[in-house]
């Protein structure tokens, strides 16, 4: 039963996630337009995850003078972007930070898409970029790599909307890692629950990633969000 219902879930995928993809429909969102509720409320989750490390470690272990060049992977509609940006610019940095989705004409309930929410986050922030793609195609060298909640199970994928074929975590973890390598860059990983970070942390570490802290995010308010995992990546 398990086998037959996983089968039928990737089958619908599969064909959804190929229509989405041939067609892009998007429509431009307005510079003054509201920030979803949803988007407040994960504005001020990320906020407090983004609290629990200590930067100004990270900052001098990346000991670079150039501006620092961020990825959100599997950034969805790049609500983060704000965020990220006062974030950094709050521990006197001058980020770039490219927001990177893989799924991003998913429509949402307003018929707008994922990525006109993301061109919109990423315009309202100095230098911020919102890019289309899958990220095993992005080629540009990271000092620093948001990876919030990677798919590494089967159940969590299809749940998401996306095909199997679209499970590779160790090839995505193993092309992050170089990425960073060359300018000793950092990654920053968030999980869910104990199965997902266990299968993470094993992924990190057999492509060459050493494990720095970690951290458990509790929420203020437990009845909207689950508590998380985050832990620091380092590349040596």
């Amino acid at each position: 039963m398990i086998i037959l219902k996983e089968t039928f879930f990737n089958f619908r995928n599969q064909i959804d996630f190929y229509l989405r993809c041939r067609f892009k429909w998007s429509r431009a969102l307005a510079s003054d337009s509201p920030i979803p509720t949803e988007d407040k409320r994960l504005h001020q989750t990320f906020k407090e995850f983004l609290e629990l490390f200590e930067w100004q470690i990270v900052l001098n272990h990346l000991k670079t003078s150039c501006p620092l060049v961020i990825a959100d992977i599997g950034a969805r509609n790049f609500a983060l972007a704000p965020i990220l940006d006062q974030h950094f610019r709050a521990l006197g940095q001058t980020p770039e930070i490219h927001g990177i989705e893989i799924d991003a004409y998913r429509r949402l309930v307003n018929f707008h898409t994922r990525a006109d929410y993301g061109y919109h986050y990423a315009r309202s922030i100095p230098t911020g970029f919102f890019h289309p793609v899958d990220f095993l195609a992005w080629q540009r060298p990271l000092h620093i790599g948001f990876l919030l909640n990677p798919f590494v199970t089967r159940e969590a994928l299809l749940a998401w909307g996306l095909p199997l074929s679209a499970l590779q975590p160790e090839r995505l973890f193993r092309h992050l890692f170089l990425l960073l390598q060359p300018q000793k860059g950092v990654a920053i990983l968030s999980n869910v629950d104990d199965h997902e970070i266990d299968i993470s942390h094993q992924i990190a570490k057999t492509v060459g990633f050493c494990l720095g802290e970690i951290k458990r995010w509790e929420p203020v308010k437990p009845d909207n969000d689950q508590p998380r995992y985050g832990t620091i990546l380092y590349t040596d």
